[in-house]
């Protein structure tokens, strides 16, 4: 009996341990998470592909205005990628205000075998992507932001039922390095949204004739 009463305490210590190990493996496979936001940038690993996919990364990039910015970006991409997902994805992360505009330009700036098209304007925004590499950006995708030093301070807009905040984005993909986004969190939400950006869905530079590679996409 005392035998046997040892033996389940030991199987019941070794299950333990087991499950803290796992517990423990899990909690740094969180904490070693690429996806995050660090002084003026906003990193992630990859480009989801699906809405709920989408959905997971707004929650956790979503409530901050620098998030939002990288949400653009990847909706974006998921809108060349396909349009119906796309289009829910950026109704999520714009103001209605500014989605129609927003759709419109990629629409124009998607189109196939167009030389006007630029299908790597995303590629343009991340860091390490350049017309001299084939746009073709370092991992995980990473994108430098700053507060507009024209227009550092917040602005109430009663149209947006918010507070719209100026940043800029750092691309090589354009002469003019700094690309300045609009966002607002609109009274009651707990996500921010691009209210006005034209400057990151203008034609970037063409890759180099000469460039050291290809556009590979974002995968």
């Amino acid at each position: 009996m005392k035998k046997t009463l040892l033996s389940i305490l030991a199987l019941f210590i070794i299950m333990m341990v087991g499950a803290n190990s796992v517990n423990a493996q899990n909690d740094k496979t969180m904490n070693n998470s690429t996806t995050k936001i660090q002084d003026g940038k906003v990193c992630i690993e990859f480009i989801p592909t699906t809405l709920d996919e989408f959905k997971a990364l707004q929650a956790e990039l979503g409530t901050t205005p620098k998030g939002c910015i990288m949400l653009q970006l990847v909706a974006m991409e998921m809108y060349r990628r396909d349009k119906n997902v796309g289009q829910e994805c950026l109704s999520l992360n714009n103001t209605s205000t500014n989605l129609s505009s927003v759709t419109r330009r990629l629409n124009e700036l998607y189109r196939p075998n167009d030389s006007y098209a630029r299908p790597y304007l995303v590629s343009a925004c991340f860091k390490g992507a350049t017309p001299a590499n084939g746009y073709n950006p370092t991992k995980p995708f990473t994108i430098e932001l700053r507060r507009d030093p024209v227009r550092p301070n917040d602005e109430r807009s009663q149209m947006l039922k918010g507070y719209v905040k100026y940043f800029q984005l750092y691309s090589d993909g354009w002469d003019t390095h700094w690309r300045n986004v609009e966002v607002v969190q609109q009274q009651g939400d707990p996500y921010y949204r691009v209210s006005n950006c034209p400057a990151i869905l203008t034609q970037c530079k063409e890759i180099d004739f000469d460039a050291t590679d290809e556009w590979h996409g974002l995968e």
